[in-house]
């Protein structure tokens, strides 16, 4: 399944979904809290505000998306990474230092 993050500006209609990032190959067991903490423990931060994922949400399979989502998705001008590199192994890390 392909995610992706979105940047929701609803001040004025209509909204605006701009996405910030695709993640390719997600599992369909996976949910939207799990890939949140994936990101962030990979350095991705999302916000406004200083306030972790404000205005921001993630939509899980590309199908569902916004049509400025699928768009993007077909223009390729968007971050692409693939969900089995944001796996990291902790454990390894703390070996290593």
């Amino acid at each position: 399944m392909i995610a992706a993050v979105v940047f929701l500006i609803h001040v004025r209609t209509p909204h605006q979904h701009i996405p910030k990032l695709f993640i390719k190959n997600v599992p369909k067991n996976v949910d939207e809290h799990h890939l949140k903490v994936l990101l962030e423990e990979n350095g991705y931060c999302y916000g406004e505000f200083g306030i972790p994922w404000a205005n921001h949400y993630i939509e899980l399979g590309i199908s569902k998306a916004h049509p400025q989502v699928k768009g993007a998705w077909r223009r390729g001008d968007v971050e692409v990474v693939d969900y089995n590199d944001l796996n990291i192994n902790w454990d390894e890390i703390d070996e290593e230092n």
